[in-house]
């Protein structure tokens, strides 16, 4: 789920659109599950979903780069200059968040 490499932090998530509400749900030993609001159209969900995840590690939409999945629920996603640890533990503070 969180692997560390000279680049930062590589995250697998998976994506549920049309929730109630955007936020990390959990944090599993695969992926971690995010929910949003958006419908899986026109990339509005991925957006939404990078939003979401930007958010509960307190970094810019702008240090997380889309590496697979862009059209799919499941995404790898690379949180620049990031190490796992502090990733997974403002994730696992965003799931007891919320």
């Amino acid at each position: 789920m969180l692997n560390e490499g000279a680049r930062g932090t590589v995250i697998e998530i998976s994506v549920r659109p049309r929730a109630g509400k955007c936020r990390i749900v959990e944090v599993g030993p695969d992926r971690v599950r995010i929910e949003v609001t958006a419908a899986p159209e026109g990339g509005k969900a991925t957006e939404q979903a990078l939003r979401t995840l930007a958010d509960a590690l307190g970094v810019m939409a702008s240090g997380l780069k889309l590496l697979t999945g862009k059209t799919a629920r499941h995404k790898t996603i690379l949180v620049c200059g990031a190490t796992a640890a502090d990733c997974e533990s403002r994730l696992k503070q965003a799931v007891a968040g919320h």
